[in-house]
């Protein structure tokens, strides 16, 4: 288990969206296609063919709807 990507693991540990969505603005820079999907793949989020950068921005949205519909709700 010595391949264990760190940020990836971070982003699955966290269990706040807000959380979920500053280690994805943290480490947007130094991931590749193959964590953006696995975090995807978290989400339930069936990412489209476009860049790695609009993938990212798929998951970003993602995040935000999540919090500003469900998070709400979640705390209450």
């Amino acid at each position: 288990m010595d391949n264990v990507n760190e940020d990836l693991m971070r982003f699955l540990d966290a269990d706040e969206y807000e959380e979920k969505l500053e280690i994805l603005e943290e480490i947007k820079s130094r991931v590749d296609e193959k964590v953006v999907s696995m975090m995807a793949a978290s989400l339930s989020i069936a990412l489209g063919k476009g860049s790695l950068d609009d993938s990212i921005d798929q998951i970003r949205d993602h995040l935000t709807l999540q919090i500003k519909y469900d998070g709400k709700r979640l705390r209450q």
